[in-house]
């Protein structure tokens, strides 16, 4: 049997100002690929919420 994953313990102070501060520095998306993320999701959301 497989061993079980220990859960990762939450960052708190100065670990989380510092995980949150690494995360800007990655590039932003540009608009069109937002805006296709955007449409996708709500075909997604659509699929979900469908009835007969």
């Amino acid at each position: 049997m497989s061993k079980p994953i220990a859960p990762t313990p939450p960052l708190k102070g100065k670990a989380a100002l510092d995980f949150i501060a690494e995360l800007e520095k990655d590039k932003k998306a540009p608009a069109e690929e937002k805006k296709r993320v955007k449409e996708g999701a709500k075909r997604i959301r659509e699929m979900l919420t469908f009835s007969f």
